[in-house]
């Protein structure tokens, strides 16, 4: 039985669209099909990139399914660079802009994910895809350069270079590529020196991962100071002397965390080939590397690094003085995180996006590196998580309430532009997600946004908890820059047009508030402890005089689906039903080399009391499950491993798979089945909603 906690509840009103649409009544099954595929139609940004001399920026759009790359003048209307016209799954990324703006590079099909594994096929083409770097020179011809991934322009923007597993290509703008090095692994990063007759990278082998150069003339290779160790993140100073990177060491048990440091930043000196250590953090906070997705090291001039760390417990930029041994300086707020940052080009200004003062709302900001006060970029109430710099404009990717994820573009005079505004279609029924923070049953501090269909019930409603996957993400009360989370925030304002409400919950173990919560004791594996936060969500609703105790149910998809068949085994007393997408269902893993066999056995007990399949025995709920067969992030086998299960204990479930499908489902049309058997689940196990 569940055990009941009281709860501190606050309700944040956040207004963050001014007049949200009107709903008369209720949405029937039908309506909700309308909607959200009007709503998964919609034009989605992402891949936000800048030219490095002009104010030009490109991105990538997907509307009606269709992915195509966009550009625009920071002041200017948006020119369409590709023109496919299917919603066939295949993606669109990579893209580089060289530094005058008139040429693109791009990735057409493969997975960001896993660019050295096999293409991905989710439309069946008869003879598999490809994944193949193009260019988009001036004039609009395009020249398909070759299989391959990481295309980065020269800094005389003359040299195209890119990677395909161990190999290096490199190619004059407008010529054939040419095979110049292979090596056993994988290059996964690339830049040029500043005077563009060398590239860093870095070679992953799995096991470890070194940091080289490669230089044009002659054409020699050389590793920086390889070790035992993972090394990342090489980054030329301005004057190419010097490489600075990361080098990290996996710690083998979780107890070991609060005991050492298991990273440090090093400088290579080129011209004497020695390598030194600048900085080592402190054990405890911080001592494990973690940086925000698409940053990492930059230098403010010869002397000076900018890298992540939480030191205080949050994500911050600091700077350290690499020919000293002095402490760093943060230079970003407290108790706020950084989810993307960029330098200018004179290394005197940074620019970042923070959830500086309000934990769930994220911003961009400027600050100089000289200790001014940050100034915020926007004042509007859109959510901005990602930037990039294009000449001397900014350009932020927004999202809110009521529009879907679109580049704001501030031209040199910091005048806003939107050169495509996303609008919600006629009919559409939505309601301002509140900000909820409640208390799990171990006493932290949760957040969640609520979703409450607009009017007066005249009965109690069912109700939904969604749980988001990753488990590295963060819900907010708008539409997300992750396509994957956009359409779940679509999909949650939908079940709230046919009268659930619905809570989004951010557990534990996900990000922006800070690295405490993010690495929290006894989550996942080590004991599931996130779970608490989820069953105090589903408490908080049976608080609620608006919803009906015995018709909550639960939904997410991957760490989300992890969450939703927990909660099926332990609470089907709690939870009504619930849809699985993708989910993990066993937690055990492999022996661990370096581990005595007490040990394994032990990690491994652990493992098996965090899964799902170790209360098999109670779960009696309904289920739906829903999988692609071609799923890189969790293996198809644990949903038919999961399936089998069900059918020994007669538990009743409704099974989907999509044949070629990734984990993130690369087709709309894909997204939109699987959001209407889960509308239609619901709607048959939670019983009629209140109209």
């Amino acid at each position: 039985m569940m055990r009941r906690f009281p709860l501190a509840v606050a309700l944040l009103a956040g207004a963050l669209c001014s007049t949200p649409p009107v709903q008369a009544r209720p949405f029937d099954e039908a309506g909700a099909r309308q909607q959200i595929k009007a709503l998964l139609a919609l034009p989605f940004a992402t891949d936000l990139v800048g030219a490095s001399k002009v104010d030009r920026f490109a991105w990538v759009e997907k509307r009606n399914g269709v992915r195509n790359i966009l550009a625009a003048d920071a002041t200017g209307v948006p020119k369409a660079l590709t023109h496919f016209t299917q919603d066939d799954g295949t993606d669109l990324w990579g893209l580089a802009l060289s530094p005058n703006g008139k040429t693109l590079a791009y990735v057409e099909g493969g997975d960001p994910e896993y660019p050295d594994d096999p293409s991905p096929n989710p439309n069946l083409s008869a003879f598999g895809t490809h994944q193949t770097v193009h260019l988009v020179l001036d004039g609009g011809k395009e020249i398909q350069m070759g299989e391959g991934w990481n295309p980065t322009f020269s800094p005389d923007g003359q040299m195209l270079a890119f990677t395909q597993k161990g190999s290096l290509f490199l190619a004059p703008v407008g010529g054939a590529a040419k095979e110049v090095m292979t090596v056993r692994g994988s290059l996964t990063s690339l830049q040029w020196a500043p005077d563009g007759t060398a590239l860093a990278f870095t070679l992953d082998r799995g096991t470890h991962a070194l940091v080289g150069v490669w230089r044009l003339k002659p054409a020699t290779m050389a590793f920086l100071a390889p070790a035992l160790a993972q090394d990342s993140l090489p980054t030329f100073s301005p004057d190419g002397r010097f490489v600075a990177f990361v080098r990290e060491h996996t710690p083998l048990t979780y107890q070991s965390l609060p005991k050492a440091a298991f990273w440090n930043l090093h400088v290579y000196d080129l011209t004497t080939n020695t390598d030194h250590v600048v900085w080592t953090p402190p054990a405890g906070h911080g001592g494990r590397f973690f940086a925000p997705e698409g940053s990492g090291l930059l230098w403010s001039d010869n002397t000076h690094l900018l890298f992540p760390w939480e030191g205080s417990g949050w994500m911050r930029v600091c700077r350290v003085e690499t020919a000293t041994a002095a402490a760093p300086q943060c230079l970003t707020p407290d108790k706020a995180e950084v989810s993307s940052y960029r330098l200018s080009a004179d290394g005197k200004t940074l620019f970042y996006t923070s959830n500086a003062g309000n934990v769930d709302a994220w911003h961009a900001w400027r600050q100089t590196l000289d200790g001014a006060a940050p100034q915020r970029l926007t004042q509007g109430e859109a959510m901005e998580t990602d930037l990039a710099l294009a000449g001397g404009s900014v350009g932020v990717m927004a999202a809110s309430a009521t529009q879907t994820a679109h580049p704001v573009l501030l031209a040199q005079g910091h005048t806003e532009h939107t050169p495509v505004v996303p609008e919600l279609p006629a009919n559409t029924h939505f309601v301002t997600p509140r900000t909820v923070i409640f208390r799990s049953t171990d006493g932290g501090e949760v957040h969640g946004q609520l979703f409450v269909p607009e009017g007066d019930a005249k009965t109690p409603r069912a109700a939904l908890v969604f749980v988001h996957g990753g488990p590295h993400r963060q819900m907010l009360p708008a539409f997300n820059s992750m396509g994957y989370y956009s359409n779940a925030y679509a999909m949650n304002q939908t079940l709230a047009a046919q009268g659930y409400v619905v809570l989004s919950v951010n557990y534990r173990s996900g990000t922006g508030y800070g690295e405490a919560f993010r690495n929290a004791p006894d989550i996942g594996r080590q004991g599931a402890s996130e779970y608490r936060d989820v069953l105090a969500a589903a408490t908080y609703l049976k608080t609620r005089p608006d919803v009906d105790p015995a018709r909550i149910g639960i939904w997410g998809g991957s760490w989300g689906g992890y969450l939703t068949a927990l909660a099926l085994a332990r609470n089907s007393d709690v939870f009504a039903a619930g849809a699985d997408f993708h989910g993990v269902h066993d937690m055990t893993r492999p022996d661990k080399f370096g581990l005595s066999p007490a040990q394994n056995k032990a990690a491994h007990d652990l493992e098996w009391q965090s899964s799902p399949v170790a209360d098999i025995a109670h779960w009696h709920a309904p289920v739906l499950l829903v999988h692609g067969d071609d799923d890189y992030n969790v293996d198809f086998k644990e949903s038919t491993m999961l399936a089998n299960l069900l059918s020994e204990q007669g538990v009743p479930y409704e099974e989907h798979s999509f044949p070629n499908e990734r984990h993130a489902f690369l087709r709309m049309q894909d997204w939109l089945a699987a959001y209407v058997w889960m509308d239609t689940f619901f709607a048959r196990t939670l019983g009629p909603h209140t109209h």
